[in-house]
Parts: C-alpha cells; sequence; structure tokens
C-alpha cells in the first residue's frame, strides 16, 4: 500500500477552539496508481503544473478550479481503486490530545517558556537529545500522530506512508524536518509500528497533492467555509460508497490516547 497524508489548515493551533483541522490519508495499490490519479483528477495552470487546493489568484479562477476537481472526482469515482479517509477535530479537541498525552507522561514529556514568553513542550528521546517547540505547534504534531494511530487500529494502515513537510519545518540544518522526526518518535516509541516518509525536495514533490486536495475540499465543506454547492457534493460523496471516501470528526477519549512513550 502506498499512502499519502496533508492537512487543512497546515499550521499549527491558532488559539481557536473552534476552528477545524483535517487532516486527509489518500490510500493507493502502489506509487504507480497514486502518480495516475494525481495527474487524472487535479487541475493544471497554463504551464502543465499540478496546483494546489489553496493556490491563490482572482476568487472566481480559485472557484472554477475547485469545481473542475469534483468535477473530476465525480466522473472518476466508480474507477478509484484507492480510498480517501479525512479526519477532523476542532482545536479543542487537538488540545485535549496533546494534554492527555502529556499528563500520561509526565517523565518524558515537561513544559518551559521560552525567551518569548511561550509555553514549550519537551519531549525527551533519550539521555542526550530532545525535541522542543512551543506548544501550538506541539500539539498539531500529537493531534497527526494519534490520526496516524486511528489509521493503524481502525483501517489497518500499513505499506509506505508519504507525507508532506509539516508546516515550520525547515530543509536545511540540524533540526531539519523536526515536525515529522517528532510524529516518526512518537510513532516508534508508543509501538505503532508505521514510519512517514518525505521528499528531499518538497517543492518539487507531487505526491501529496491528492490528499491536499481532499483536506481542502473536506475541510471547507465541514467548517462551512465552502458554498453550500461545493459542501452538499462533497457530502454526496461520502454518502454514495462511504468505503472510498469517509469522514469523521475526531474526538479525544482515553481509550484513545492511552499511549505510553518509551524514550531511549
Amino acid at each position: 500500500m502506498f499512502t499519502t497524508l496533508d492537512s487543512q489548515p497546515q499550521e499549527w493551533l491558532l488559539n481557536n477552539p473552534a476552528l477545524l483541522h483535517t487532516l486527509s490519508f489518500c490510500c493507493f495499490p502502489d506509487a504507480a496508481r497514486a502518480r495516475h490519479w494525481i495527474h487524472t483528477l487535479i487541475p493544471k495552470d497554463l504551464n502543465g503544473k499540478l496546483l494546489k487546493w489553496s493556490t491563490g489568484g482572482p476568487q472566481r479562477r480559485v472557484q472554477r478550479r475547485r469545481a473542475q476537481f469534483i468535477e473530476a472526482v465525480s466522473k472518476n469515482y466508480d474507477a478509484f481503486d484507492f480510498t480517501v479517509h479525512c479526519i477532523s477535530s476542532t482545536e479543542g479537541q487537538i488540545s485535549t490530545f496533546a494534554n492527555a498525552l502529556f499528563l500520561q507522561n509526565l517523565t518524558n514529556i515537561g513544559q518551559e517558556e521560552d525567551a518569548k514568553g511561550r509555553n514549550c513542550l519537551i519531549f525527551k528521546i533519550n539521555d542526550q537529545k530532545s525535541i522542543r517547540m512551543p506548544a501550538l505547534r506541539a500539539a498539531k504534531l500529537i493531534w497527526i500522530y494519534f490520526c496516524v494511530k486511528y489509521m493503524k487500529d481502525v483501517h489497518n494502515l500499513e505499506g509506505f506512508v508519504y507525507s508532506d513537510w509539516f508546516s515550520n519545518d525547515t530543509t536545511q540544518g540540524e533540526d531539519k524536518a523536526v515536525g515529522v522526526s517528532m510524529v516518526n518518535f512518537l510513532l516508534s516509541s508508543t509501538g505503532v509500528g508505521l514510519q512517514l516518509s518525505i521528499a528531499k525536495s518538497p517543492a518539487s514533490s507531487e505526491a501529496d497533492l491528492l490528499s491536499d486536495w481532499f483536506a481542502g475540499w473536506s475541510n471547507a465543506s465541514k467548517s462551512g467555509m465552502a458554498t453550500p454547492e461545493v459542501a452538499a457534493r462533497f457530502e454526496t460523496l461520502t454518502e454514495r460508497q462511504p468505503r472510498k471516501i469517509d469522514w469523521i470528526i475526531y474526538e479525544c477519549h482515553l481509550e484513545i490516547v492511552h499511549s505510553e512513550i518509551n524514550a531511549g
């Protein structure tokens, strides 16, 4: 299985408890089929470059591109040999996930303020190394970890898992891709048995684009930011054949969150 994931919005939490975040997983038989569907469904610019859901421009042009994508999905839906799983949580729910993990792992996760007065979480990797980041960024990454764990537990996710570079990750220096590294640390230290891979050059990668479009479409539809027609088209597809495209609102429960971190 070849799986890609991406989220909307991409940034860390904005301190808005009602704001919805959505992570989309697209699960393909293999990388070749992923590329086929990416190039079949996603709109391109005049130079043939694949676009993102959030690609800017005049509003009329943005709406036209999104309508083109929705029409392509509807037209090809019966031929899909891949599945789409969209997982959404509000920032309030995401904060609950992060707080619960913190309280269950006090020996391996600490807190302190940085020079700007922001609350930070410190994750102990081993006796010599730790990952330190602002709590609003860490909370989003912890939630992504729980979404991947959900996919493993509920949908038996396995194989190669490809991710976009996470927000605020840098491609250079000693701490490059620290966000992806933190999610992988949580996955390995709690025995989930999955690891995320990323492109060496994120700007030139196409693999995550279909999950980007489904994350954008579902997030806009479920948060009330999409037009009624766009939201209704997403609802119709999830009802048409839920085994192909599904959406859930993901809330924090103790049986979900219990994940003891084994540092070292």
